[in-house]
């Protein structure tokens, strides 16, 4: 019977080792630690909850990631935290995660994103955790006196509980500290086990069908069944070795999956079908190196990752690199063209990669981006430097080469056999023996490709073009006018997709092209080579990595069915060398039989089996993680109400995913703001700011893959509340309001015309008397200039005769007297018509006066100058006074006017007497001027009329025609100047005449600053 058993042991690791005899996987790593978001290096326990986020343990609290960022909750956010370090992590029953505190106090997180007491307290014991209301203890369901039994083995001391399902709820393996084990059946004990080491801990131990392994002191593996039997297990790899086991060695329980950990390898282990029960088979899934302690593991088969946690080194992300690099060693491995050579074998410029080795022996190298040619004879083509064309058996010795006069950049075989070339300078041959025949065409040939035994598609580096060199026609398509064609791919549906050098790529379908849309980062703005898989997918190279998308997409985006379409990007973490791809040779990529694909990069051959690929696709939901509205965080479960005074809401959104962030793009769009998608930014966080009262849905959206309509796609609706004057019972009153401010307006516009009616009137009124008041001055001005001008005509007539006499007679001393007092009779008469002038001006409608600074002495010698026969005459003296030698700032020539008529009326009035001019301060603004006589004086009735125009000026009934014009000139020159007159006067004592308000001149003033300027069309003085 033993030596059966062996037999059967023997024969089942000898079928078992071919079966799996391949290497562990290269993976890409990522190491995390608290410099790059870990709040802390101790990775404790880690789970994937049902929305795809990776949750951990840590003693800085538990941390959430999402592929790109942490989120971190402990005492700062969740102030119910006895403390930040967390015992324990599970997932209830919807895959949702829960996390237990050291109080024991077990949480979980609602709907709005928020942590809740998903168990008071759950300390030495297993419970299942379903939702808030489905909870079901595993020790408090069995009878009482097993439960008892049970309940007596824990001590004063927390102790661990772990429980393994087997068949119904409540059925299983129990795991109590580091040494007890029990099976429960039916809710009673079948069997309890206490072991003298400590074999039970959390890992060292787990269960795969229905059984539960465990590793020894030792790390030899033993295993106990439901029956309570206990027998050694053989581990083997599935190469036929076995594991390095030993006293550090580990068991990760998953789901219903368990993994062994040796120390830097991860195995997942399986029984073999119909083999032995005590033989464990364990696959290599990852190696890892020296990482340090490992407390916890989590493989996600679905995506190619896995995820260790360690105890001082932080979490490591492992992911699977699905593409492998070929070289050649010795070479530049720079490689362009390629050829499929012996069906499971590369032809390159570089030499020949086959399964078992390379060949690089001549003829290799070639020369670099030299064509290559397999035709169907399995004969290969290559050219030289040495400008020879060669044919080569399938052995790659020589049949025979001839000399080519321009350098070949392409050979293509036609479906007739014949073969053609095409040169870097863009000439088109047919080999024909042992030389070429180039044809003579009216277009360029710098890339071209076979459409039949005489057609071909073509590119003169500046369009794309269909010619047939039989028919000798040439067809061109428009849309490519300027564009750089270097890749042709005709597929089943005889739609041709060209790959450019800087502008896209394109189908060219019944004549026409269309541009295909290119990725988010412009890489499909250089397309290297188009290959399609067994499965519908379009592969494309580039610069900057490769490309994926599904050919139905494709057409469904040429037939207008969809707007966009989904790019899957590979880079170099995926197993290339360089992101770099090489393109602009012939061919630029091949398909094995097996249905591998080979693409040249610049450093290495990049190969993969399409069917084999596991693609990671943004396919998680998308959802809202914090809506914060002027700082304060807002529950978001439902709809929400916005208050109209807010100024900032901050969106925070996830969507876990742990592919390259190129195949992940999130856009938003604010639906009742506008129609525009907008792309989020790395934060995924979305500011809004002081919208306008209404409804608005936010919408964010992702391609969750390929197919047209695979979109995910998150709604949440909110409203923002109006001001009280945006209601409607607002409107309301606004509309009352304006009605009512309508009535109120027409009541004041009747009142303002009304009003104007009557400043009209007034204006009409006071226009009268102004019109009275000119007639009646100019009636006076021609009554007194007729009057005061007649007697110095008469005089001067009278004086011209005696003069004319004297002279007759010759009496010269008479004609001199004569002629000097008709010098004097002119001066006084032009000085009398100036004064009139400048009066007559003054009165104009519009007169702008202008005034300057000037020294008051300079006036006063003028003054006396003029007068100074004229006193003599009457025998009076004229003294003028200004004791602060002032400086007055106000128009000169009025005001020399006025003091010219009032020196000249105390003159005419006073015989033998004092005429005396003063200036003096009036008070800390003005000064005063003072003109005073101590002649005959004024009658009361004439002083009388003088203070009457004083108080009338500029209306007619300060106008008599019989008061003095000189008084009318001075009153209404003061006026102008903006000052005020008084006369005093009494009879026999003389008179006195005040001008006051007069502006003294700034000190240190300049003329620029006191120069008046007049308005336009003004008459000024």
């Amino acid at each position: 019977m033993k030596i059966a058993k062996i037999i059967q042991l023997l024969f089942f690791f000898t079928a078992a080792l071919p079966a799996s005899g391949q290497e562990v996987s290269d993976f890409t790593e990522q190491h995390y630690t608290s410099d790059n978001g870990l709040p802390q290096n101790s990775v404790m326990q880690l789970r994937k909850d049902k929305n795809g986020f990776i949750w951990m343990t840590t003693q800085g609290g538990l941390v959430r990631f999402d592929g790109t960022h942490f989120v971190t909750y402990n005492q700062s956010n969740v102030p119910q935290l006895a403390g930040n370090r967390i015992i324990e992590l599970g997932l209830t029953g919807d895959s949702t995660i829960y996390f237990k505190d050291t109080s024991f106090k077990v949480f979980s997180f609602e709907q709005n994103n928020q942590t809740f007491v998903l168990n008071p307290h759950v300390r030495n014991r297993a419970v299942i955790l379903q939702s808030p209301r489905e909870q079901f203890d595993i020790v408090r369901n069995l009878l009482p006196q097993d439960r008892r039994r049970v309940e007596s083995l824990f001590t004063a001391f927390a102790a661990q509980v772990i429980y393994h399902q087997v068949g119904s709820r409540g059925d299983g393996f129990l795991r109590i500290g580091d040494v007890g084990l029990l099976y429960l059946r039916n809710r009673k004990v079948t069997f309890l086990k206490t072991f003298e080491e400590a074999v039970m801990s959390f890992d060292k131990a787990g269960t795969l069908n229905s059984r539960l392994y465990f590793l020894g002191p030792t790390g030899r593996i033993a295993c106990v069944d439901s029956a309570g039997r206990e027998y050694a297990v053989l581990a083997r790899t599935s190469g036929g070795g076995a594991p390095d086991l030993g006293p550090n060695s580990q068991f990760f329980q998953q789901g219903e999956r368990l993994f062994l950990h040796t120390p830097d390898t991860f195995y997942e282990l399986s029984q073999p079908v119909g083999g032995p029960s005590n033989v464990l088979i364990c696959k290599p899934v990852l190696k890892t190196g020296n990482i340090g302690k490992v407390f916890c593991y989590l493989n996600l088969p679905e995506s190619g990752i896995q995820v260790v946690g360690t105890g001082t080194n932080g979490v490591y992300v492992f992911k699977k690199k699905q593409f492998k690099t070929v070289r050649i060693p010795g070479t530049t491995n720079n490689f362009y063209s390629q050829h499929l050579y012996q069906n499971n074998g590369i032809l390159t410029d570089l030499g020949v990669v086959l399964p078992g080795g390379t060949i690089t022996s001549p003829p290799f190298p070639l020369g670099p981006r030299s064509g290559i040619l397999v035709d169907k004879a399995q004969h290969v083509w290559t050219y030289r430097l040495t400008r020879y064309v060669e044919e080569r058996g399938p052995d790659l010795q020589l049949i025979r080469k001839f000399h080519s006069s321009l350098a070949v950049a392409e050979l293509a075989q036609t479906p007739d056999g014949n073969i053609w070339v095409n040169t870097f300078s863009g000439n088109l041959g047919k080999i024909s023996g042992d030389s070429i025949q180039w044809l003579n065409l009216p277009r360029k040939v710098n890339t071209f490709a076979p459409a039949g035994n005489s057609s071909f598609w073509a590119s003169d580096g500046k369009g794309l073009f269909l010619m047939d060199v039989g028919k000798a026609t040439l067809q061109d398509i428009p849309e490519m006018k300027g564009r750089e064609v270097r890749a042709f791919y005709y597929d089943k549906n005889k739609t041709l997709w060209t790959g450019t050098y800087g502008q896209g790529y394109y189908a060219v379908r019944n004549g026409k092209a269309t541009a295909l849309p290119l990725d988010r980062n412009g890489y499909l703005l250089v397309v290297h080579t188009f290959l399609e898989d067994k499965r519908g997918f379009m592969w494309m190279t580039t610069n900057h990595g490769l490309f994926k998308c599904r050919t139905r997409d494709l057409y469904d985006y040429l037939d207008g069915k969809a707007k966009s379409v989904f790019y899957y990007y590979y880079d170099k973490s995926n197993g290339f060398g360089n992101n770099e791809f090489n393109g602009g040779c012939d061919p630029s990529s091949v398909v094995f039989p097996d249905g591998k694909f080979s693409f040249p990069s610049m450093d290495g051959l990049v190969q993969v089996y399409p069917d084999s690929i596991i693609d990671i696709l943004p396919d998680s939901r998308i959802l809202i993680d914090k809506f914060v509205v002027d700082g304060k965080e807002k529950p978001f479960s439902n709809d929400l109400l916005l208050a109209p005074s807010f100024n900032r809401v901050e969106i925070t959104l996830a969507s876990p995913f742990f592919g390259l962030p190129e195949n992940q793009l999130l856009e938003y769009n604010i639906k009742g703001l506008d129609d525009e998608w907008y792309q989020l930014n790395g934060s995924l966080t979305i500011t809004l700011n002081r919208l306008s009262h209404g409804d608005y849905s936010l919408q964010v959206r992702k391609k969750a893959g390929f197919g047209r309509d695979n979109v995910r796609l998150l709604t949440k609706n909110f409203t923002v509340k109006p001001f009280w004057y945006q209601t409607w019972y607002a409107m309301l009153f606004a509309l009352c309001l304006l009605a009512f401010s309508f009535y109120l307006v027409v009541k004041l516009r009747y009142h303002y015309l009304t009003q104007r009616k009557k400043q009209l009137e007034a204006q009409v009124r006071e226009r009268t008397k102004q019109l009275e008041y000119s007639n009646k001055l100019k009636e006076k001005i021609a009554l007194l200039l007729a009057h005061d001008l007649q007697s110095p005509l008469h005089f001067l007539n009278l004086l011209s005769d005696h003069v004319a006499a004297a002279l007759e007679k010759d009496r010269l001393d008479d004609v001199r007297a004569g002629t000097s007092e008709i010098k004097k009779a002119a001066t006084n008469i032009h000085a009398f018509v100036k004064e009139i002038n400048l009066w007559t001006k003054s009165q104009q409608e519009g007169f702008f006066l202008s005034k300057r600074p000037f020294p008051f002495d300079d006036l006063a010698k003028e003054l006396e100058e003029f007068f100074k026969e004229m006193l003599l005459f009457k025998n009076n003296s004229l003294e003028f006074i200004n004791p602060g030698g002032w400086e007055i700032h106000t128009n000169r020539e009025i005001l020399k006017a006025v003091i010219r008529n009032l020196i000249d009326n105390s003159n005419k009035y006073t015989t033998g007497g004092h005429i005396r001019v003063e200036l003096d301060k009036l008070d800390e603004k003005y000064l005063r001027l003072s003109v005073s006589d101590n002649g005959r004086g004024m009658s009361p009735a004439e002083l009388s009329k003088i203070n009457r125009r004083i108080e009338n000026v500029l209306t007619t009934a300060g106008i008599e025609q019989s008061s003095r014009l000189g008084y009318q000139i001075i009153i209404d020159f003061v006026t102008r100047l903006e000052c005020k007159l008084e006369v005093e006067s009494f009879v026999g004592q003389g008179t006195t005449v005040i001008i006051s308000g007069i502006l003294p001149s700034q000190p240190n003033s300049t003329e620029a600053v006191l120069t008046d300027t007049a308005p336009p069309n003004f008459t000024t003085l």
